[in-house]
This record gives structure tokens, C-alpha cells and sequence, in this order.
């Protein structure tokens, strides 16, 4: 029985982490579930990501207004202007 319980915290302390980190999330959020038009593919959305997050966005701001915008396209797009890499923040 304490090898069952052993071997379940191991596995679960093993979970991987996202290959691409926030992006990953982040476009598993806008793209995947949100089929936010403005990305034709996942990669597109990760390379736009991976753009906002070399020039210094907040991403997990953004991941986060992402996640509150439920969808919706005008929260979406107001999350990319208060967050992205053109904001002014």
C-alpha cells in the first residue's frame, strides 16, 4: 500500500512543464481554445508570443488577462494593447 501511495506523488510531482513556457499557455488559451482569428496556426501565435516576450511584455499579466477576457475577441485584442509589446507599460 505505501509503495501504490509512493509511486502516486511521484508521478504526480513529475508532471511536465510546458515546452514553450507561458507561450505555450498562452496560446493553448487565444488560439486553441479561444480560436482567436488573428493567428492562422499555434506556431504563428507562438512566434508573436515569443516576439512580445523578447521585447520585455508582461506575459503572465497577459496570460492572465487572457484567461479573464473568456474569449472574448475586443478583451482579447484590449489585453494585447495593455500588454504586449507595444503598451506602453
Amino acid at each position: 500500500m505505501n509503495l501504490l501511495i509512493s509511486m502516486m506523488w511521484i508521478l504526480v510531482g513529475c508532471q511536465p512543464e510546458p515546452e514553450y513556457g507561458i507561450c505555450e499557455d498562452i496560446c493553448k488559451e487565444v488560439y486553441s481554445t479561444c480560436q482567436f482569428a488573428a493567428y492562422p496556426s499555434f506556431d504563428s501565435c507562438l512566434e508573436g508570443c515569443f516576439y512580445n516576450e523578447e521585447e520585455g511584455a508582461d506575459m503572465e499579466a497577459q496570460y492572465t488577462c487572457f484567461q479573464e477576457a473568456a474569449c472574448d475577441t475586443f478583451e482579447i485584442v484590449e489585453c494585447e494593447n495593455a500588454y504586449g509589446a507595444q503598451s506602453d507599460d
